[in-house]
């Protein structure tokens, strides 16, 4: 990979993290934490986030050891040449899962919110199409375009903070009514929507900067990350009631679908137009992630055609035959494997850095 020639700045980095991290999760994360841990589930995803942090110094940790290599080029060399390949392996697999899991969570809420009578394979198409757009091009330019429409996240901000004006605030009262256990258990269901942080294994040898600023820059960009989930939560959490968010899988939309203005009257149809932009980056930089890795892995030069066959292997992942039901147990079921590729791994993978650093200077 030739770094320097498409290198990106920390300020593109901030917000490639943040396009990453803020996907379709949004929308359904009040219900998934408040089924946990009730009306304390803020909390939980404050929680979720003070862990994010701390996973990201660990990656950042084992990154500057290996400055100019990715994650594909320095595991073979950290745990040998056939447990590194495997651990690539696992990622690129992650990373194919979870662009799989955004498509087909996403394209369920169009279906049943905007284009109920529409196949869903169109919807998909459609979407992974433009994503592939996208996805077969350098980083620096994707990094461009996702600048500039992180500008939709301040109308998106303003649709969510509209709702505290009709909101109860005594809600959320009294603070930490449920425990520490349904905290705990709601903070494992936060997690997986704050992920996104991973992309630093594979990204870092292309952000110029000192290794204490890249740090400085995604801790920043997941305090963003979190206090926009944050946000997100206890506004929904003010305007419904426990019994109501019990009930409702997408409060985000049925809170916003109360709300009309004079030139929207749907104010739920315009947050998911915007959102479905704010998606499409997200698949978007998992596609790219993905065929980066297997680009590397198979030392092949053509990205594009890597890129076609990622885009093509999500889609079919997507399109197979599935309920609500059974979307929920996959996600479940994704969201362990998720949780050990992004907060469990990092630990040994830290230690075998460690310990191959010892190595070198007693030898």
């Amino acid at each position: 990979m030739n770094a320097e020639k498409d290198s990106i700045t920390k300020k593109q980095l901030a917000f490639f993290t943040i396009q990453t991290a803020i996907g379709e999760g949004a929308l359904t994360v009040p219900f998934s934490v408040h089924s946990e841990a009730a009306m304390d589930g803020w909390i939980s995803m404050l929680l979720a986030g003070i862990a994010t942090h701390l996973v990201i110094i660990l990656i950042w940790m084992i990154c500057r050891k290996y400055p100019k290599m990715t994650m594909i080029e320095f595991l073979p060399q950290m745990a040998g040449k056939f447990a590194g390949h495997l651990i690539s392996v696992l990622y690129i697999i992650y990373f194919i899962g979870i662009a799989s899991l955004i498509l087909m969570n996403y394209c369920r809420i169009i279906n049943a919110w905007i284009f109920p009578t529409t196949p869903k394979w169109v919807i998909m198409s459609l979407m992974m199409a433009t994503s592939y757009y996208l996805a077969k091009e350098r980083l620096k330019i994707i990094v461009r375009f996702e600048t500039l429409v992180s500008l939709l996240l301040i109308i998106i901000i303003i649709l969510i903070i509209f709702p505290f004006s009709k909101g109860n605030p005594l809600y959320i009262f009294p603070i930490g009514q449920s425990g520490i256990g349904p905290m705990l258990r709601g903070m494992r269901e936060a997690v997986i929507t704050l992920a996104g942080y991973e992309l630093l294994l594979m990204v870092y040898p292309q952000v110029k900067g000192k290794d204490g600023d890249i740090l400085k820059t995604m801790l920043i960009s997941y305090t963003f990350v979190t206090l926009f989930y944050v946000l997100i939560i206890l506004s929904c959490f003010m305007f419904f009631s426990p019994e109501e968010l019990s009930i409702i899988p997408e409060p985000v939309l049925y809170m916003l679908k109360a709300f009309s203005f004079r030139i929207v009257e749907r104010s739920d149809l315009l947050f998911l137009s915007l959102w479905v932009v704010i998606v499409m980056t997200s698949i978007v930089n998992y596609v790219f992630l993905a065929s980066t890795g297997i680009t590397q892995i198979l030392k092949t030069g053509n990205s594009s055609k890597v890129t076609l066959l990622v885009i093509a292997a999500c889609l079919l992942i997507a399109l197979l035959p599935h309920n609500f039901l059974f979307i929920s147990k996959l996600n479940k079921w994704f969201s362990y494997f998720a949780l050990v590729m992004i907060y469990l791994l990092p630990i040994p993978l830290l230690l075998l850095t460690i310990l191959r650093g010892r190595r070198k200077a007693s030898e």
